[in-house]
């Protein structure tokens, strides 16, 4: 039986000159596709020399302490999770090493994000990951931090960032595990609304591979006009399938013909939920008709 994360429904260019800046800083390990800075918690945080990746998240973890390789220190209460339904667990001891670091916009200002897995938990499959936010002034303050793992390994999805209006940019997140035949990913699109990260949505994908076929869900994001140019942009989301055939020892079983569907939802901004609203269910239906497809015998 295959079990796909819970999906709930949640409330959920220009930017290119000031994005740039960041860009200059990271030239060594920067690049276009991924958007996402591979760093070490002691290294400088781009741009603000003598302030180190650590010194930011002792902001989050007042007596997080430096090793060698790594930094740990003694866990909290756990973070707000940002997807309802998921979290509250933390590691005894929080351990961090290596960062995945983005530089994105909101409301027209530049900020950090950090994300760090913070240890293994050996009771659940879903492991913790911290998403800290910090603003990009001179000395970097934390501005909101959120647990945002949803499954065994996280990270930033490639491309990391969305445009979602003039001066705003939206986080992409995956969370996934795989097997020797099939993968499981959920992906989250995360905004800073003020001084909060908030949730527009998750989105379930899947893909396995059999004796005669093989099948792959992908999740993309794309930036729609707006009707007021000082409001959000709409957000279209698409899942494609692509399913093909593979010639593996099949016992004459015949081979899949190649094949492709396409399901996406336009994300509008709702002034009086203050988020961003799905205007249909059609990708809430494809989910649930792929897990039905992918359960049955």
């Amino acid at each position: 039986m295959i079990a796909f994360p819970p999906k709930l429904l949640h409330r959920r260019g220009a930017l290119r000159a000031v994005c740039a800046a960041f860009a200059l800083v990271l030239v060594p390990v920067w690049t276009a596709e991924s958007q996402v800075l591979m760093a070490d918690i002691n290294a400088d945080v781009p741009g603000h020399a003598g302030i180190s990746f650590f010194d930011l998240l002792k902001q989050v973890v007042p007596d997080l302490a430096e090793n060698e390789n790594s930094a740990t220190g003694r866990s909290r209460a756990p973070f707000r999770h940002i997807v309802d339904g998921y979290g509250g667990d933390l590691p005894d001891r929080i351990a961090i090493s290596s960062l995945q670091v983005a530089t994105f916009m909101a409301a027209g200002e530049a900020r950090i994000a950090i994300l760090a897995d913070t240890g293994q938990l050996e009771t659940t499959i879903e492991q913790p990951a911290l998403l800290a936010v910090f603003d990009g002034g001179e000395s970097p303050k934390l501005i909101d931090a959120v647990d945002v793992g949803m499954d065994r390994d996280t990270s930033f999805a490639v491309p990391a960032l969305v445009n979602i209006g003039r001066s705003d940019q939206a986080l992409v997140i995956r969370s996934y595990h795989f097997n020797s035949s099939e993968s499981f990913e959920t992906t989250a699109l995360i905004f800073l609304r003020g001084r909060e990260l908030e949730l527009v949505d998750t989105f379930s994908t899947y893909a396995i591979r059999t004796c005669s076929e093989q099948m792959t869900q992908v999740v993309k994001f794309a930036e729609q006009s707006a009707v007021d140019v000082s409001a959000y942009s709409e957000i279209l989301a698409t899942i494609e399938e692509r399913r093909s055939g593979f010639q593996g020892n099949c016992n004459d079983e015949i081979v899949a013909m190649p094949i492709s569907e396409i399901a996406s939802v336009v994300y509008r901004w709702n002034d009086e939920l203050d988020n961003f609203i799905a205007v249909s269910d059609t990708l809430e239906r494809f989910e649930t008709q792929a897990a039905e497809r992918m359960s049955a015998p």
